[in-house]
């Protein structure tokens, strides 16, 4: 078992590294400069898309290994990621969350505001396709988002850990 989350543990840091070099390379190919504050904004949005973190969220942790950057700044680079396909936003409670852009279904708890990913990947998808399905087969989804009065706040815990680190 503790195999299984090192090796977990290994791809998801393989799967942040790849997008950084997805976001150099972009970067770059757009004329856009590659900075040390860029990078390390995205790398602490990657490591923590699970969480679906805010915008506070994310300026906390920047702030962490830069006390001097700016909100703007950091505002500024997550309009960029999005915009740039990387990360996508969903508004929860009107407050902006950050998520992956591959489709699936995120569970906002009612209880305690916690966003998580459904557990089952193969789940998912079928739902995903069911709804393209039923719009006409020729929609495709962007996002779904299921609110949920969730209760005990374990059971969301244990759903989180059950969905795995990517």
């Amino acid at each position: 078992m503790a195999d299984e989350a090192a090796g977990a543990q290994r791809d998801w840091q393989q799967q942040v590294e790849e997008k950084l070099v997805r976001l150099v390379t972009e970067l770059r190919r757009q004329g856009l400069r590659v900075t040390a504050q860029r990078l390390a904004i995205a790398r602490i949005v990657f490591e923590n898309i699970k969480e679906h973190p805010s915008f506070m969220q994310i300026l906390e942790k920047v702030r962490e290994t830069m006390p001097s950057v700016s909100p703007s700044t950091v505002y500024n680079n997550l309009q960029l990621l999005e915009k740039l396909g990387l990360i996508k936003s969903f508004d929860v409670a009107g407050e902006t969350r950050y998520d992956n852009i591959h489709p699936h279904i995120n569970i906002v708890c009612l209880d305690t505001g916690k966003v998580f990913d459904a557990e089952d990947e193969d789940e998912s998808r079928e739902v995903v396709q069911r709804i393209e399905k039923l719009l006409g087969g020729s929609a495709r989804v962007y996002e779904v988002v299921v609110y949920a009065f969730c209760g005990n706040e374990g059971q969301q815990d244990a759903a989180r850990e059950a969905s795995g680190p990517g």
